[in-house]
């Protein structure tokens, strides 16, 4: 199109929106041109009709229209209503309240506060209107007190800022903690001010959001700050630990996360530590920390934050799940020397929570997984290594691999006296209840390096073949009878039973004609009629793919339910005896 017909476009467009303001319909009218045409920018053609004086864009009665939007309708206006927010000329007041109309209407929506973003541009633009703004916060107008912040951050001048920061009323302390992490371009001699304002407020505050703000504030100023040390952090740090709120700590935990570069070593491990004394909040606490830990470096502590979590993990309402823990359960399974300390740390403290949330891990991971833990890992009395040792059958009987090398590294670095017992434990239950994985794993470790475990290994070995030997010999003796292909032929009987009584229930059922049954025979493909919207029918064929899985059932669950229950029962919940 040439420039000309560019023009009468335009042109056109304006007559159409002047003429829908003169009616009371500009607010459908921009709606209606926005679901024809969304690929104009109307924000700054709005603004300039409303500054020739043209439309009154502003007015109350477009206010009114756009409270009354549908969502829908509203979202197709908001980017143009805001957009054009930047750009008009007009008193504060008349600017401020059409921005609070669109933020207000959007509700909690993540682009709710755009046009407060496009109302700090237009306070740059008219600084002499800013200024109006800013003297009236300090004279008591309430209107310029709420838009005060946007007011500081569009004037930029550090000077402004800290007449609030020094001002003795907690309202206006809260307005100055907010502006300051907005502002651009501010020296170091105005952060070293700002921090000095923010650690007085926290030292000796004059309201809780006052506080509030000058935390959050504080925390901002050492995140953009890229040296190591942080102006007063350890002071600011240890005056919030005093005698902090659960909220308080909460906080710091979601700040390590939000924040990342803003702390120090010292001061995370002294959020770490404070935390473990909270009294509610311990998922929240736990979520914000396990965030943090995306960003692993050398400031964090894997000790300190594993002493964080078994501080938290007992106190929730549900049992842990490792996706609550995904970043704590990657850095476990990262080195060795980690899984070694988590492992024995755990088990040892005999904490039913923390044990089960340790097999929970394991399920998340390789079922063949073998772990060892590293001597300066195990507790050095006998009793205990015994009492870990029981911990590990308890809650990971199920992953039989890695309960068996916990296991034998006990056995190679463990206490003498411990070693007669954990050898029976890795007989039976382990090797007496699985073998199909967990005897070739035996076989590898008879080989070992190690001395011990692979004399170990060799005698577990022998001890099984021996048993296996004597299992075949018996297995023809009259007192076994009823015979296996007995016992097999009873149980296809009892499953057809149940069948024929699972059908003539289906039968009787008053449901039973309300859902489509189907019986899918074995083949490659699924055929199936389906009827169209013409009601002919025509054939659907699905190709089907294989699925096998394999399990193994622990044998003494077969041969002793009652006792192997009871064993594993008691390992889990048996405690050190008093010394």
């Amino acid at each position: 199109m040439n420039e000309a017909g560019s023009v009468t476009e335009k042109s056109d467009l304006a007559q159409l929106i002047i003429d829908g303001d003169a009616a009371g319909r500009l607010i459908p009218t921009i709606l209606d041109f926005e679901y024809k045409d969304r690929k104009r920018e109307l924000g700054g053609f709005l603004a300039d009709l409303n500054n020739s004086g043209e439309i009154a864009l502003l007015s109350d009665a477009n206010l009114a229209a756009i409270r009354q939007l549908e969502h829908n309708d509203f979202w197709m206006v908001f980017g143009a209503l805001s957009d054009a927010i930047e750009h008009v000329v007009d008193d504060y007041p008349a600017v401020q309240q059409f921005a609070e109309c669109l933020v207000e209407r959007a509700g909690n929506d993540g682009a709710s506060n755009t046009p407060f973003v496009s109302f700090v541009r237009w306070c740059e633009k008219h600084p002499s209107q800013t200024r109006k703004i800013i003297t009236g916060a300090k004279d008591g107008q309430e209107d310029c007190q709420r838009s005060c912040v946007f007011a500081l951050q569009g004037l930029n001048d550090f000077g402004y800022l800290v007449d609030f920061l020094e001002d003795s009323r907690a309202e206006f302390r809260s307005i100055g903690f907010r502006a300051l992490v907005r502002l651009k371009n501010m020296t170091s001699q105005d952060e070293q001010t700002g921090i000095d304002a923010c650690l007085s407020e926290i030292q000796s505050p004059s309201s809780d959001d006052a506080r509030n703000a000058a935390i959050e504030a504080v925390i901002r100023i050492w995140d953009n700050d890229a040296t190591k040390e942080k102006y007063r952090q350890d002071e600011a740090i240890k005056s919030l630990l005093a005698q902090p709120t659960d909220d308080d700590l909460v906080r710091l935990c979601a700040m390590l996360f939000y924040h990342k570069n803003a702390f120090t070593e010292q001061t995370i491990s002294a959020v770490l530590s404070r935390s473990q004394s909270i009294s509610s909040s311990f998922e929240t606490a736990s979520h914000w920390i396990d965030n943090a830990l995306t960003w692993k470096d050398e400031r964090w502590s894997f000790n300190e934050v594993v002493a964080f979590i078994e501080a938290m993990v007992p106190h929730f309402e549900q049992p842990a799940k490792s996706k609550q823990f995904h970043s704590f359960c990657e850095w476990v399974w990262e080195e060795p020397a980690n899984t070694s300390y988590l492992f024995a740390r755990w088990l040892n403290s005999g904490d039913f929570s923390l044990c089960s949330f340790l097999a929970e891990m394991v399920s998340g991971g390789d079922k063949g997984a073998a772990l060892s833990l590293l001597p300066q890992d195990l507790p050095p009395e006998a009793v205990d290594q015994v009492f870990l040792a029981r911990k590990c059958i308890g809650f990971l009987w199920l992953h039989e691999i890695t309960a068996a090398s916990i296991l034998l590294s006990i056995v190679e670095h463990g206490h003498p006296n411990a070693v007669p017992e954990i050898e029976n434990l890795l007989w039976e239950p382990l090797l007496l209840s699985y073998s199909s994985e967990l005897r070739p794993y035996l076989e590898q470790q008879a080989s070992s390096a190690s001395p011990t475990v692979a004399k170990a290994a060799q005698e577990l070995i022998a001890h099984h073949a021996e048993y296996i030997e004597g299992l075949e010999k018996a297995q023809d003796l009259s007192e076994l009878e009823p015979s296996n292909e007995a016992r097999r032929a009873a149980a296809i009987k009892d499953h057809q039973r149940n069948t024929d009584i699972q059908k003539q229930a289906r039968k009787m059922s008053i449901f039973g004609d309300m859902f489509h049954t189907a019986t899918m025979l074995y083949g490659r493909k699924s055929f199936s009629m389906i009827t169209g919207a013409d009601g002919k029918k025509f054939p659907s064929i699905t190709p089907l793919s294989e699925h096998s899985y394999s399990v193994e059932f622990p044998r003494l669950s077969v041969v002793d339910p009652v006792g192997f229950n009871r064993l594993l029962l008691v390992c889990r919940v048996e405690q050190r005896k008093e010394k």
